[in-house]
Formats: C-alpha cells, structure tokens, sequence
C-alpha cells in the first residue's frame, strides 16, 4: 500500500457558491430558487446550502459575546447541571419526588410554586419541609413563583440561614414573567424591581453562586411564541431589569451578573440549538450596550423541554421529542437542563416518569459523552449562519418592543397577546393541514391506544383568564379523538367510515392507507374493503357495513367511470355521506353533481374535514 498521502482537495479545482448555483438555477429549468428553501417561524429561510460567509474563524468558547459558551472548556470538566423542575401540588409529595430525584442522579432543582399551578409554598416552615431532602449546600435551587416573588425569595433565604449555608441557584424575581402569565403583579414591575435591589447587592458579595433575577420566556413560549419573539422579549426583560437596577443605583456589572435566564427549546433541532446560541450573543450585545464588563456580559442559561411540543395521545413519543429538545440544549451549551416527563401533559408527573426524564440526560451525559467537546455545533456554516440570522431578527423585534415603551407597556397594550394570536393561527393552519406533522397524533395514530397506567391527580395547566393562554399544537386533534371516545362510551363503538377501495392492491394501497390514517386522526375507525372490481359488490359490502359514511378510494384513472354512479349506488343505500380521497381536479364539479359531498387530500385543512364529518355523523 502506497504511503504516500492522499490530498484529496488537491485533486479537484475549487468552485465557488456562484458556480453551484448556476448548476442549480440550470436543473430548476425555470423553477424559483426558492423551491430549495425551507421556511422557520419568524420569517426565516433555511437554505439548502451554506457557505463559509466569514474568513475569520468565530470566536472561541469562553470569550465574549459567548456564542460558543461561557466556558472555555465548556462542559468538558463535569457536564452541565442536571436539573429537574417540579409543580407537584402536594408538599410531602414534592419533597419525597426531591429525595428520590437526588439521590438518583439530579443535582439541581427548579421549583414551580404557586396555590393554581405549582407547589403551594406559603410560609418559611412549609419551604422548610419541601427542601428538608436537599442538601443546599450543594444543590442548586431555582424558585420561580406566579406571585408574590419577593416574599417568595425571603423564604429560601431564611430556611439556608437557618441552615447555615450560602445558597445556590436562583431565587426567581421575575415580575413581566409572573405578569405574563397571570395578568396581575401586585405593586407593579417597577416597585418589585426597586425593593430587589438591595437584595441583589447584598447577595452579590454574601452568595455570588446564587442569582436573585430571573428572566423566563416559559409564559411566551407555553403560549406560543415563535423562536425570534422568544429571544426577543427575553432580551426586552432583560433591559427592563437592567433599568430597574440602575435606578436603584446598582452597577450594571452586579446587575447583569444577578440575572438567571431560561428558555424553552422547542421541536426543529437545528433552529433551536442556534436559539440558545443566539440568546448569549444578545445578552451579551444588550450588557455591552449598557456599559458592562466582557465578564459581566456571560449569561447565565437554564433550558427547558417545551410542553407545547408534547401531546396526550400517544404520550410515549414524548420521551423521544424530549430527548431530541434535551440534546439541542446541550450541544447549545445551556448551563443547566431540564427534561419534561412523557406524561406532563396527562396532569401531574408520577415517579417513572421522572425517572426516564433524569435517565435521558444520564445517558446523553455518561453514554454518550456529550460532555467530551466544547461547542460540538461551533464552526458549522449553517449553525453560526443561523445563529447570525435569529439574532438580528429577534434584534429587529426588540427594538419594536423598545418603541413601544418597553415590555411591560407591551404586555398592557395587548401587543403580546396580539402577535403571539397571530402566530398560534398561522401554526394551527400548518397543523390542521399536516403540513406540521403530529406523530401518534395526526400523523400515524393508534385508536386502540391503551391509557398510560397513573395515578389519577390530574392538575390544570391553563393560565388565568388575565395572563397569556398556555397552549399545545396537538389540541386540535386531540380534541376530535376527545370526541371519539365519548361517542364510544355512547354507543360502544367508534364512529366507522366504509373504506371501498377501487382496483388491485397496488394500485389502492398507498392512498387507501393515507385516508386510513387520516380517518383515525378525528377518530374514526375504518372498515377496510379492498379490490373492488365493479361496483355492486361495493353496494353489497356497503349495506352490510352498518356505516353511513362511505369514503371511495383507488387510483385517479378509475375515478372518472367509477366515482358518479358508486357515488348515487352508495346514497341509495344509506349512505348520509360519501367521500372521495384525492384532489378531483376537473372532474370537480361532475363528482359534486352526482352528490359527493367533500374530498380528503394531502395539504388539506383536514381538521376541517373531520370535524365536518363528525358533525355527520353526530359525534358531538
């Protein structure tokens, strides 16, 4: 074998991006380039090619404005801090899920507190009991309460110095983010912010480990907010906070350096990884702005599974959207993680379930080594370009934020609630046509499902009717298989559709098994009938089916002859609707005359579609 090295860049002449899309424009033979471009919320095209934009090499880790990370090892040295969130409404319960956790391989916790929608905390004594398993000398705990936040921190501080340890984590004083989510902040943003600050300094030199401001896009994200308005009303929290502290008289160093930051990391694995990246960028742009230090501009990053990405049907699949949106996290260097149990959104999480959420970051942590490199995403063309892109974007909308008078004013105004409406009617379009797949949901799924196994506690996760509405993309379809299962607890069976499928099996089953599962969508079970050769023997099969919704299905050539007179045999029959699956084209009009009452397609509002049928079929 020779040993002479192989160059392989050597032996090929280099081409440049325009010389490809020559290429490209040339194979489109007239197509819009654009045709290659896949469009992200906020505006944003991924391109089907990147480039190296920029000859100078990014930034390393450690570095400001930290998009590569805060540290210049990264999490090479220990990982990041495996963290657990809980909203457990009962106490001894949440203490017992916290020994348990902690014991098991958690090493921090974020506790959700509240009487509507977290663990009711209400006293020093009670906080007491809640942490009496966690060691606090050690242990990172995360307050974030949806009232009261500043009674809510003195209670931790009091249960540590009665402990005689110096806490870490975060106390969660976070007045727009409990403002978003209920609709009420008792003494307002401003006042909070005023009696913080000697708070914030005062534990900047007691406990610098422990940050006493926090800035939460969960109330934005649960309800619906798109990546740039993500990033850029945390970025709009962040300067109001700033501001606060100034007046107050703090140092924008010992400002920015008390302020702890979580995000949520939704289901597009790549945009997200550049969304947490972005966000350091811009905390680091808003503190540079603002007069503060380069070490003073590293943010601090907690990153959470999303709940909007999760369903209640087919709940298993959460585990693997968790583990996907877990991974994005950390290759996108969050300080600290969280991963939803499957079962979040059935009501409160039983242990299993959080135990295969800590597991899944074990494995990503200790099987996987996802800790050995620093940045695994620096230096990739599409990410830093991504990144680039999300950042300015989010920048633009700051800076309408700004305009508006800030946040606050914009939550009051009812801007935020505006355009967050605006997003969730262009997503819910995409999901009602499966043009945004729901897997288990409205994309393969499974009517004979067995309920999970638990414990029956559910517990209610929908905001006041002051606050931003929390919402999932699968309630839409989720609501029609709701329907369903009423209709079976009714009359003991699911609403069935007769499925005639026209000609050979090769030539009806792809499409017979696409309307199949777009049936089972709303709820409605099929009784399958293949290889109609005539259609008597589709009239015969059809009476004897008991159904009164007909769907014909089979190859476009055998439509024109068969669907008009099957159409009339079937109505005859009994049959109160029939439907045809596939786009009819021009014969449009002809099938409608002979009396076909709708047509099932690919890129069709298809909720629609079965919530008419439902409607037929009296399923209320």
């Amino acid at each position: 074998m020779s040993q002479v090295p192989l160059h392989i860049a050597a032996e090929f002449p280099a081409r440049t991006l325009e010389e490809w899309r020559r290429l490209v424009d040339k194979d489109l033979k007239g197509k819009p380039f654009t045709v290659l471009q896949s469009s992200l919320e906020g505006g944003l095209a991924l391109q089907p090619l990147y480039a190296q934009a920029d000859p100078a090499a990014p930034q390393p880790p450690g570095v400001a404005p930290y998009v590569r990370g805060t540290q210049p090892l990264g999490h090479t040295e220990g990982g990041w801090l495996l963290c657990q969130e809980y909203s457990e409404p009962d106490v001894t319960r949440a203490a017992e899920a916290l020994r348990t956790d902690l014991e098991r391989g958690t090493q921090g916790v974020w506790l959700c507190l509240g009487a509507a929608h977290g663990i009711p905390v209400k006293d020093e004594a009670t906080l007491a009991r809640l942490l009496a398993h966690v060691p606090l000398d050690r242990t990172p705990v995360h307050l974030e309460p949806d009232s009261a936040p500043l009674a809510t921190a003195s209670l931790l501080l009091a249960v540590a110095d009665k402990a005689g340890v110096k806490p870490s984590g975060s106390l969660g004083i976070d007045p727009l983010g409990i403002l978003a989510r209920t609709g009420a902040l008792a003494g307002g943003v401003a006042a909070v912010l005023a009696e913080a600050a000697p708070l914030v300094t005062s534990r900047a030199k007691s406990a610098p480990e422990l940050r006493v401001l926090l800035v939460s896009t969960r109330a934005y994200a649960d309800a619906g907010a798109t990546s740039v308005h993500e990033l850029a009303w945390a970025m709009a929290t962040g300067v109001e906070y700033l501001r606060g502290m100034e007046r107050a008289g703090v140092a924008v160093d010992v400002a920015a350096r008390s302020v702890q930051f979580a995000l949520s990391v939704g289901g597009q694995f790549f945009p997200e990884i550049a969304k947490l990246r972005a966000a350091r960028l811009l905390w680091a742009k808003v503190v540079a702005a603002s007069g503060g230090s380069p070490e003073a501009q590293a943010m601090r990053l907690h990153a959470r599974t999303a709940i909007g990405t999760k369903t209640q049907r087919d709940p298993w699949v959460n585990i693997l959207r968790a583990t996907a949106e877990s991974f994005a996290a950390v290759v996108a260097g969050a300080d600290s993680v969280s991963t939803s149990p499957f079962d979040e959104p059935l009501g409160t999480p039983d242990e299993g379930a959080r135990r295969l959420a800590r597991n899944t970051q074990l494995i990503l942590r200790d099987e996987s080594s996802l800790n050995r490199v620093a940045d695994p995403a620096g230096g990739s063309y599409y990410l830093e370009q991504l990144t680039s892109e999300l950042a300015r974007a989010a920048w633009t909308e700051l800076q309408r934020i700004e305009s508006l008078g800030g946040l606050e004013k914009a939550l009051a105004q009812g801007d935020i609630a505006k355009v967050l409406t605006e997003t969730r009617t262009a997503r819910e379009k995409a999901v009602r046509s499966r043009k945004q797949p729901i897997v288990g949901v409205s994309e393969f799924p499974f009517l004979g499902e067995a309920p999970v196994r638990r414990e029956a506690r559910a517990r209610s996760t929908v905001a006041s009717s002051e606050g931003l509405k929390p919402t999932r993309i699968a309630e839409p379809f989720e609501s029609l298989r709701d329907a369903s299962d009423r209709y079976v607890a009714a009359h003991g069976q699911r609403p069935t559709a007769f499925l005639a499928s026209l000609g050979t099996v090769a030539e009806h089953t792809a499409r017979s098994t696409w309307v199949v599962n777009a049936l089972a969508a709303g709820g409605i079970e099929s009784k399958e009938q293949h290889g109609f050769a005539d259609p008597t023997a589709v009239v015969t099969a059809f009476a004897g089916s008991g159904a009164t919704l007909a769907v014909i299905s089979g190859p476009d050539a055998m439509y024109p002859e068969w669907v008009p007179a099957l159409t009339a045999a079937l109505k005859a029959k009994g049959a109160r609707t029939v439907a045809v699956a596939g786009r009819p084209g021009e014969h449009e009009a002809a099938f409608k005359a002979a009396g076909v009452d709708l047509f099932i397609f690919a890129g069709a509002d298809l909720f629609a579609l079965l919530n008419s049928l439902h409607a037929q079929l009296g399923v209320a």
